[in-house]
């Protein structure tokens, strides 16, 4: 049986930056299996899959999200903050 998906509490304000930012982006929290939860395409046009984790929460991978990731052929990046999510979509902040 198929567990609801749960949002982590920081991945809206992610998306949100990340989309001022001028990047693309697609939840596929939805999807569950272990999939990452953001499909994010960077200003560059390349695409990155995304893993969010609230740091207040513990912010580590489960069991089924761990089978997948090393499963998956590229690697996923695990973000916590807008800064860590605009340093793998190559963004700098304005100082």
């Amino acid at each position: 049986m198929r567990r609801a998906s749960r949002t982590d509490g920081n991945q809206l304000e992610i998306v949100t930056a990340l989309r001022h930012a001028g990047c693309q982006v697609i939840s596929l929290a939805a999807l569950g299996g272990g999939i990452p939860d953001l499909l994010v395409r960077r200003r560059d046009g390349s695409l990155v899959l995304v893993e969010v984790k609230d740091p207040t929460t513990g912010g580590t991978l489960n069991e089924v999200q761990e089978t997948w990731h090393a499963r998956w052929p590229e690697p996923i990046a695990i973000v916590h903050s807008v800064d860590e999510a605009f340093a793998v979509a190559g963004i700098e902040r304005a100082s």
